[in-house]
């Protein structure tokens, strides 16, 4: 087993995982199928059958009590000893049951001896081994993931600076612009008349209230943020397509990169084929005949295998290629030694099913180095070590799909506007007009009307507006709602004068819910608390005396919960205690 991976040791413990053993066991009655095929199948194939698929599920079923034991004891490490312990007494219990019911379904056997020696090389290597691989892919996958995320995150950085990117940005932006200033063009036009026609103010503000719902922003805010050029099916698909094409390459990749870095030992292609061609060996010739054929394709192997690691490390562009030819010609070793020995001496009990060493053994041998190359634990460390080599297509795929998720957070960060800064502002300017109207107030009135007309004949003057700090970006989002309620805010003088990425969502996160408060609770009065929660993250409290409490559903899908989301990662709560309702918020700085 050192051949197979140098870091095995008898005594090191390694983490395991029952859900190859499946995999091992249906890949062994296959081959156990096809040993006993050109015996039975003139005579008896469909008793063969039924032993095969009946044992088959027996053994599933040895493997499933032996993991639960496991689990009952909480053993998730073992040494390689233990687990060869263990697989020989399984697969030693799997001989019984089949000699049971060979003997049943008149199923010819090898002798005791035979089956002896096939169980100690089943259950004290295949058996671990399966186990072990199990254990590490998990960690594999895990680090797979992370290494497409250092992927993608390399990638964004590329996509900012690139001309294309940049390209693609201002043709998206300057398309919602349109079509944003078409909208606010259309209410102010519409503002501008009713106020130059005579009338009251109630009358003004009834005429002009339909238009400060702004009900085509708000259909062009809900678009940006959820684009319908695809189903969910659709997108699903994609998705999944996607996730399939990534997994592919990266196989393909660490598989190369292993290849390249650190291959595998000459040992261990001789030991993997030995080992898979011993039992067929053990079955099909007398121990004369075993004892001169043996020793030849051990050699011959050997031989083999020392030119397919030559192959590996070599600096032609074909090597890898080379190497994958020799893997399979390797696997054909015992198919061409048992034909020349046919030749010689020609025995029809000794004759190989052609389709299991011509075709099913250099298949299997394959797939199975491949396997043995990327489910080493020093495949592990290439991933965490960024030592993988990503080939020029996953690096497109995964540039043209931050692409596609840097225009869909462009339109998100319009809608976010869109809602935030002009609809909430038409919300509340409805309000104070409503109020100046009731109260004959013809100051407050025209005032509110002039500024509103101002912020509709520029409305995107603010969307790429320069940084501000923390208490100015706050203050700027609460002056339109000062004189609706009143607001008592508290910010932590220690991040005051706080200047990052973040202090715009937290400006967002703000404003929605001083909104909410007005529109949905009817408060009157709301304390806002901004505070460091530790050394990454601020905790945003809003307690108010919303006189309408909250529903029992409550709606998580609109685009105020996607302003929450996107800014807290989720970490958001909002609660009802007493006459008061309490909205908590935590929100982590980047560096």
């Amino acid at each position: 087993m050192r051949a197979l991976n140098a870091s095995l040791g008898a005594k090191s413990k390694y983490p395991i995982d029952f859900a190859l053993v499946p995999v091992a066991i249906v890949l062994i009655e296959i081959s156990v199928f096809f040993t006993q095929l050109a015996r039975e199948v003139e005579r008896n194939l469909t008793n063969l059958i039924l032993l095969r698929v009946i044992h088959t599920l027996i053994m599933i079923f040895i493997a499933y009590l032996v993991s639960q034991a496991y689990k009952r004891l909480q053993k998730i490490n073992a040494s390689f000893g233990e687990l060869a312990i263990t697989g020989v007494l399984v697969m030693a219990f799997g001989d019984l049951t089949h000699a049971y019911f060979a003997s049943l379904f008149e199923i010819e056997l090898v002798s005791i001896y035979r089956r002896i020696g096939i169980v100690l090389i089943q259950g004290s290597l295949w058996f671990p081994v399966f186990l072990i691989f199990g254990g590490n892919r998990k960690e594999i996958f895990r680090q797979f993931r992370e290494y497409e995320k250092r992927l993608f995150i390399s990638a964004r950085a590329q996509s900012r600076r690139s001309q294309e990117f940049r390209g693609v940005q201002k043709q998206l932006q300057d398309q919602i612009q349109k079509q944003f200033r078409e909208s606010c063009n259309l209410i102010r036009a519409a503002i501008t008349k009713i106020t130059l026609a005579g009338g009251s103010l109630e009358e003004h503000y009834a005429a002009m209230k339909p238009y400060l719902i702004g009900e085509q922003l708000r259909g062009l805010s809900r678009d940006l943020d959820s684009p319908k050029t695809e189903s969910a099916a659709q997108k699903s698909t994609h998705k999944t397509r996607n996730s399939i094409f990534l997994l592919l390459q990266q196989f393909r990749i660490l598989s190369t990169s292993i290849a390249q870095s650190s291959p595998l030992q000459k040992r261990s292609y001789a030991v993997v084929l030995i080992a898979l061609v011993t039992p067929p060996y053990i079955n099909f010739y007398s121990l004369p005949e075993f004892l001169i054929s043996y020793p030849i394709l051990v050699i011959t192997v050997s031989a083999f295998s020392y030119l397919i690691v030559k192959a590996k490390v070599g600096k032609s562009p074909q090597a890898l290629k080379k190497a994958s030819i020799l893997i399979l010609l390797t696997g054909c070793l015992p198919f061409l030694l048992n034909t020349v020995g046919q030749v010689i001496y020609r025995d029809p009990q000794t004759k190989f099913p052609i389709y299991v060493t011509a075709l099913i053994l250099p298949l299997v041998y394959f797939l199975a180095m491949e396997f043995l190359q990327i489910l080493r634990p020093s495949a592990l460390s290439l991933i965490r070590n960024d030592e993988l080599i990503a080939s020029d297509t996953l690096q497109n795929k995964v540039r043209g799909v931050v692409r596609e998720e840097f225009t869909k957070n462009l339109s998100h960060e319009w809608a976010v506007f869109i809602h935030g800064k002009v609809l909430t502002r038409l919300a509340a300017t409805s309000l104070k007009l409503d109020a100046a109207a009731r109260n004959a107030d013809v100051r407050v009135y025209s005032e509110t009307v002039q500024s509103l007309l101002s912020l509709l004949g520029n409305p995107d003057v603010d969307f790429e507006s320069a940084s501000v700090d923390l208490q100015s970006e706050i203050a700027s989002r609460l002056d339109p709602w000062r004189g609706l309620l009143d607001i008592n805010l508290q910010i932590d003088p220690e991040i005051a004068s706080l200047r990052n990425s973040r202090v715009r969502e937290i400006g967002q996160v703000i404003e929605e819910l001083i909104s909410n408060s007005i529109r949905h609770g009817r408060a009157e009065v709301i304390n806002l608390n901004v505070a460091r929660l530790n050394a990454k993250d601020i905790e945003i409290i809003a307690i108010d005396n919303s006189i309408i409490p909250l529903p029992q559903t409550q709606n998580r899908s609109g685009l105020g919960t996607r302003i929450f989301n996107l800014a807290s990662d989720g970490r958001w709560s909002i609660t009802r205690k007493a006459d008061s309702t309490e909205f908590r918020l935590t929100v982590t700085l980047e560096d």
